[in-house]
């Protein structure tokens, strides 16, 4: 049995301006305060409960969790301000303080106030209910404790927390607006690297919910395995490719089977942040038994494609203006268009290959996907001209709270 202890909570709240929900635990447990930030026990579903309402990839390290929050304007805090406690058991907290919760609510449009759990509840209800002055409700408590109330359950009573949330819809942007916007969260400290990490991530979501890779059977990350589905990765040598690399690294990962298709080995790409993610998930590509192709005849790439049910897009990215395409990729997208035709589905990183992100302007050739993930906001391309025959449905990965950088 855990020693009762006296606990002061040591997690900051997650808020700013734009917040208009504030949902509250009861005090961080000893995984959480280990870790630096909420419900950081690995079995707690809270942030699989949220990333399945927003319809993205389940958040996995403190920053993005914060981002995540941020995004969706939800404030992030616990009633206690300190109590003491046994181990992580709520039914033991006694001679508790609340936290200042009025510091919220005067900086930010709180609307409601959303508690995780009964016990969470009936702490706010007695300590801070007079002061807040808001609605609030009760929520099933994400603990794995509660083993009576399962996934379906939690996301049909967490879903009226985005009741109170308007979902900001980025606008259309210059590709060199996209450049600049990209470098202004680089300095405020989410890199480059990290979001192409974040990208190749969103890329592996939306593949893992495209027939016929999506199916019932679940890994231990919550995402759905593959089976027998294929999925070929055609990766450029900018940083289109490296969104590529990451995307493969995390199919790879989630048990599904992958071929990644490269023009130079990944120590030979000169684009940075791309080269440093090639180079970090070579290894594990390795290990999962990933086939990899680098610089495949035509012959070999075509009978790679005519395997795949469904076909990644990540050669040539928003850089792109030429009104051709050389070799040899070229050859792989042509071939990757008369795959299309015979069935596959074929999902775009960021824009289309061939396709110019500014002006719409298809190149000869040009990928015709089913899908495009395009990365932050849309490209003002998408909407001129013959565009949408080119990319398909247009989903937007956020990948970082970009809503401060355009005013």
């Amino acid at each position: 049995m855990a020693e009762r202890e006296r606990i002061v909570h040591s997690i900051p709240p997650t808020y700013d301006e734009r917040s208009r929900v504030l949902v509250l635990g009861s005090m961080p447990s000893p995984k959480s305060r280990e870790l630096g930030f909420n419900y950081g026990h690995p079995q707690n579903r809270f942030w699989r409960v949220l990333a399945a309402l927003a319809d993205e990839p389940v958040p996995s390290t403190n920053e993005r969790k914060r981002d995540f929050c941020l995004r969706h304007h939800i404030a992030l805090w616990d009633v206690l301000a300190e109590c003491e406690i046994e181990g992580a058991s709520d039914a033991s907290i006694s001679n508790a303080k609340p936290n200042r919760l009025a510091d919220i609510t005067n900086s930010a449009p709180i609307e409601a106030v959303f508690c995780t759990g009964a016990k969470a509840y009936e702490l706010y209800k007695r300590l801070c209910d007079e002061e807040v002055g808001l609605p609030v409700y009760k929520l099933p408590s994400t603990s794995p404790a509660n083993a009576a109330c399962g996934m379906e359950a939690l996301i049909e009573a967490y879903a009226q927390v985005f009741e109170h949330v308007h979902a900001f819809k980025p606008p259309a942007l210059d590709v060199a607006k996209v450049v600049e916007t990209e470098q202004a969260i680089a300095a405020d400290g989410t890199s480059l690297a990290e979001l192409m990490d974040r990208a190749g991530t969103a890329l592996a979501y939306r593949i893992m919910k495209t027939p016929p890779v999506a199916c019932v059977a679940q890994n231990k990350r919550g995402a759905s395995r593959g089976g027998d589905a294929r999925v070929v990765i055609l990766c450029g040598n900018g940083n289109n490719g490296g969104d590529g690399w990451v995307a493969a690294r995390d199919l790879a990962e989630w048990g599904i089977d992958v071929t990644l298709v490269s023009a130079r080995e990944a120590e030979e790409l000169k684009a940075q942040p791309a080269h440093d993610a090639a180079c970090a998930a070579m290894p594990r590509l390795v290990d999962a038994g990933v086939r990899i192709l680098i610089s495949p005849d035509e012959g070999v790439l075509a009978d790679a494609l005519a395997q795949a049910d469904v076909i990644v897009d990540a050669l040539l990215g928003t850089g792109f203006t030429g009104a051709t395409v050389k070799a040899p990729f070229d050859h792989w997208i042509e071939l990757c268009n008369e795959r299309r035709r015979s069935g596959a589905r074929v999902i775009a990183a960021d824009v289309p290959s061939g396709l110019n992100a500014q002006t719409g302007e298809p190149s000869v050739p040009c990928v015709k996907a089913d899908e495009t993930v395009t990365m932050i906001v849309p490209k003002t391309g998408f909407a001129c001209g013959s565009a949408r025959e080119y990319c398909g449905d247009i989903r937007v990965a956020p990948l970082a709270y970009v809503e401060p950088y355009l005013g």
